[in-house]
């Protein structure tokens, strides 16, 4: 008795488990298909692959050096970027400074790392990983797939105005010639820049009115990024203090042409300038 028992036990609940089993299956492939249809993956994997494709060749490009891999590095760049003629003119000018700042600044680490005695690739490879999540944050704004595209564009400008100000700081300007390159260089890179943001935000502002306020907003970074390049307190600090002058001249411009500046926003500006300036020059190590 107690073996046909056990019989019937196994036979009626080993039926029942699998259905079990089935159901869950099905439960838990259905709410994965829900969440990469909400995180939009379908659309999302040609953008990654573009990405990997970027890092990987600018990755060889900085590693074997000479013309070839660079031209190779931009021929890529450009074509995954112009093969969706889509939106194309909205970036282009970030998309721009993105691809000519992503070889310059991978190839000063490439130098820095052969001087200072270190072995390996591991920095280029880690640089060359970030700069394609940039143009895969880039490609995806441009193509309509994430949600938030106005806070993924400040994203990209505000790590583009980084690596523009790191590239000014660390790049060899002994020479008067070298210092009016990079000069030149750092001016229109900010220009395009900033130039787009206000763009992008403020499309049916008055043209000559934007106009004035970009170039102006130009001279004003250029210039701070000259004087806080004397400033003893670090490329990284330097470049972050730059990130946050752009980011406030742009909220000043952007009230401006809204028509709503007034004394409070001015001086929750000012505020924060205070309070991220106290932090800088706290966190850096002073010398005379």
């Amino acid at each position: 008795r107690l073996k046909s028992a056990l019989k019937i036990s196994i036979s009626t609940s080993f039926p029942l488990a699998l259905k079990v089993g089935r159901f869950l299956g099905r439960k838990v492939v259905a709410e994965a298909t829900q969440l990469a249809r909400r995180l939009r993956l379908p659309a999302l994997m040609p953008s990654v692959g573009k990405a990997l494709l970027f890092s990987t060749v600018l990755s060889i490009a900085i590693i074997e050096g000479g013309f070839f891999w660079g031209l190779v590095f931009f021929g890529v760049a450009f074509y995954w970027y112009f093969r969706s003629m889509f939106e194309w003119n909205t970036f282009l000018y970030s998309f721009f400074v993105l691809t000519l700042y992503a070889y310059l600044s991978t190839s000063f680490l490439d130098h820095a790392t052969d001087l200072g005695g270190l072995s390996g690739n591991t920095p280029v490879v880690i640089a060359s990983l970030v700069f394609g999540v940039l143009f895969f944050l880039l490609l995806g704004i441009k193509e309509y797939v994430f949600l938030w595209r106005q806070a993924i564009f400040n994203f990209i400008s505000g790590s583009l105005y980084f690596f523009i100000s790191i590239t000014f700081f660390i790049a060899d300007k002994d020479s008067a010639w070298a210092f009016f390159s990079y000069f030149l260089l750092s001016f229109f890179a900010l220009y395009l820049l900033i130039k787009e943001s206000i763009d992008f935000f403020m499309e049916d502002a008055p043209k000559r009115k934007k106009e004035l306020l970009i170039v102006g907003s130009t001279l004003l970074v250029i210039e701070f990024l000259s004087v806080v390049s004397i400033l003893p307190i670090g490329f990284l600090n330097a470049a972050a203090l730059i990130v946050l002058i752009v980011f406030i001249l742009e909220d000043l411009v952007y009230h401006h042409l809204k028509g709503d500046l007034d004394r409070p926003i001015v001086l929750n500006n000012v505020t924060i300038l205070v309070i991220c300036l106290l932090f800088i020059f706290a966190t850096s190590k002073l010398t005379l």
